[in-house]
């Protein structure tokens, strides 16, 4: 169901999670046959390249659990990150990358796997309140008022469906060219 900003709004957790574990799924079902000889190959068609994509998402979800674990903590929280700012979003990715891209794909698929089912496990402990109301969590409120939900899908499920999408167009261009050199 859409709501009035034309987001997709969820009647409650399991609802979610359903998106996160589909959306997921789409995504990673994606990097069948890459592997680190071709992850990091730029393409004009692509603005990122697989590693990249996937940095990307570890980083983003490692990134929407470390606030809520310093606000459990009662750590004081900066967002995005200590030290970046919003406008610095460029650098962030980078470092995504280096941070979580050095480490072979496989690796990398792995421990995208790991912090899917961590945001999963928390998603099923919060209360409907927690999740889908405005303003329950320092770490989510701005100036929106997004509720956790929102924020959620914005870092997972939404970049999830539109990477799955990136990948695909990557691998038909970049892997058929590959194909039709050697055949050449």
């Amino acid at each position: 169901m859409k709501g009035s900003e034309g987001m997709q709004v969820y009647k409650n957790s399991e609802e979610l999670i359903d998106q996160i574990k589909e959306s997921y799924h789409k995504f990673i079902d994606e990097y069948e046959g890459i592997g680190d000889d071709v992850a990091d190959e730029r393409i004009d068609q692509v603005d990122k390249t697989p590693r990249e994509m996937l940095s990307y998402q570890v980083g983003w979800i490692n990134m929407i659990l470390s606030w809520e674990k310093a606000e459990a903590g009662g750590e004081k929280i900066t967002t995005p990150t200590p030290g970046y700012k919003w406008d610095q979003m460029r650098q962030l990715y980078h470092d995504f990358n280096i941070k979580y891209g050095s480490n072979g794909i496989e690796n990398e698929k792995a421990e995208l796997g790991s912090v899917v089912a961590e945001l999963i496990s928390w998603i099923s402990d919060m209360s409907h309140d927690e999740l889908f109301k405005p303003g329950e969590r320092k770490w989510a409120t701005t100036k929106a008022m997004w509720p956790v939900a929102k924020w959620i899908r914005i870092n997972a499920v939404s970049p999830f469906n539109n990477y799955s999408r990136q990948v695909r167009k990557w691998k038909n261009f970049n892997l058929r060219d590959k194909k039709n050199a050697v055949n050449s």
